[in-house]
């Protein structure tokens, strides 16, 4: 088993079939899919800088997308990012491997200067456990984002961590300003 870092655009189409049939085991549907509906808004407009890809000799098994976008919480700007779609195929759960992708890009997202790293999960998903134990918060207020349609939507179970200014995490954890992904689209 292997991990690579794989910039967007050298993301090969082979990869991605893989990675749109890990999205859909793993999630029911892949981004790609969703992006394809233009009548209903949805959250999967954001660019990923690139994807953690979890190999089995030259099949992908597992991944987890990079992202970065500058973002202004009460007046101050800062870098948002982190990883998204975090996903490993049913057999090869229980290994660590989630653990694995997620370490991998969080250390990425630290390295190319994301400030703070943030995901949405769902409380009744197990998967919320291992981003605390990672040091993800729930934010505990709605985290907004612009959608597929181009108006303002949210999520409910945004988490957070500080990477490279774990005080602005510490006043976005305290305080009640409002959270946004910033004015490009999608969320993550």
């Amino acid at each position: 088993m292997e991990i690579q870092y794989i910039p967007k655009k050298e993301i090969t189409a082979a990869q991605q079939e893989m990675l749109d049939a890990i999205e859909k085991t793993c999630f029911g549907f892949s981004s790609a899919e969703a992006m394809k509906n233009t009548e209903e808004g949805h959250p999967f407009g954001a660019v990923e800088l690139g994807a953690f890809l979890l190999f089995d000799e030259e099949k992908i098994v597992g991944n987890a997308y990079l992202y970065k976008r500058l973002a202004e919480y009460d007046g101050q700007d800062y870098y948002i990012g982190g990883f998204g779609g975090l996903a490993v195929l049913p057999a090869y759960r229980g290994k660590g491997y989630a653990r694995q992708l997620a370490e991998e890009a969080l250390k990425k997202a630290h390295d190319i200067g994301v400030d703070v790293a943030c995901l949405f999960t769902s409380r009744e998903e197990t998967v919320h456990e291992l981003y605390g134990s990672l040091g993800f918060a729930f934010l505990n207020r709605r985290g907004y984002y612009i959608d597929s349609l181009g108006e303002e939507a949210y999520e409910d179970d945004v988490m957070i961590m500080g990477l490279n200014d774990k005080d602005l995490a510490e006043k976005m954890l305290s305080t009640n300003h409002k959270f946004h992904y910033g004015e490009e689209e999608g969320c993550w």
